[in-house]
């Protein structure tokens, strides 16, 4: 059994797994709230993914690694040690640090001077779409943090982000999502739009060549090299990266620890059917090799 732990809000990101929708077989995977193991007596014999812990408090950040070192010491298998995984401001000032991974980031509430624009703003603590305004100089960027408050809006857990622009050719942009699960790497999928702030991807922007792109990408692992140091920096043994190729190297952009699976629904595309598959059972094993025996 493998048990994700969550918070309430975000428990929905294994229902395609619950519901039996994933596509392939998969190990017991279940899913519970950080409270619901940290207030029981006893708890099932599983292998605990310590899950969505860029949305915990610093208090409940702290429980979460109290109850990891308690279950590691009872000799249960645990991934994503809370008081060692990053969230999205150390893993970034690291990755730039060690790897040149080129974003720069700042807490809006600390007088952030970036030394590149253009910049946006987005929630530390969020993986919801954030808003594609630019500011291009040091003005623009204090009178938009300025008017953050005047409209009311907290500062705290608002950061800066430099701009880094993924182009994919010379019309279209992607992310690619790879998945680190123990020791394994999983290359998931490409998402492509026609705009620089890619988030789901556009399926009218596919094109033969992009699908075959992706196919050979998941099937050979392509990224494999350059995501395991960014998730061995991280510490995060279990989450997707969201990452992409840029003309002054790779870039990694987050890792989030609870992505969400959504159902199997056969694209359109028949070469990327193939992929979803093979990225899906992939995953599965890679969720086996993980697996604690009931």
């Amino acid at each position: 059994m493998i048990i994700l732990l969550t918070t309430p809000e975000h428990q929905y990101t294994l229902r395609s797994i619950a519901e039996g929708q994933f596509g392939v077989p998969v190990p017991d995977i279940r899913s519970l709230t950080y409270d619901q193991v940290l207030a029981a007596s006893t708890v099932p014999r599983a292998t605990y993914v310590f899950a969505d812990l860029e949305r915990l408090s610093a208090s409940r950040l702290r429980r979460a690694a109290d109850l990891y070192r308690k279950l590691r010491d009872l000799g249960v298998r645990c991934l994503n040690d809370p008081a060692c995984a990053m969230s999205r401001v150390e893993l970034l000032t690291n990755l730039s640090e060690k790897t040149g991974n080129p974003i720069e980031v700042h807490r809006a509430d600390m007088r952030p001077r970036p030394s590149r624009f253009p910049v946006f703003l987005r929630l530390e603590d969020e993986h919801e779409m954030p808003s594609d305004a630019l500011y291009h100089n040091q003005s623009e960027l204090d009178e938009a943090l300025a008017a953050q408050r005047r409209d009311g809006v907290p500062l705290r857990g608002l950061l800066v982000l430099e701009k880094v622009d993924a182009k994919y050719n010379g019309t279209l942009w992607a992310k690619w999502g790879s998945w680190r699960i123990g020791d394994r790497i999983v290359v998931e999928h490409i998402a492509v739009e026609d705009r620089w702030m890619v988030k789901y991807g556009r399926h009218d922007c596919l094109t033969e060549d992009i699908v075959s792109d992706e196919f050979d990408a998941v099937s050979t692992n392509r990224f494999e090299p350059l995501l395991k140091p960014a998730f061995e920096t991280a510490g995060i043994e279990y989450g997707r990266a969201d990452h992409a190729a840029t003309p002054d190297g790779a870039v990694v952009f987050e890792i989030n620890t609870n992505p969400f699976l959504g159902n199997y629904v056969p694209d359109p595309w028949l070469k990327r059917r193939d992929t979803q598959m093979l990225a899906r059972q992939r995953w599965s094993e890679a969720m086996q090799s993980i697996d604690t025996p009931c």
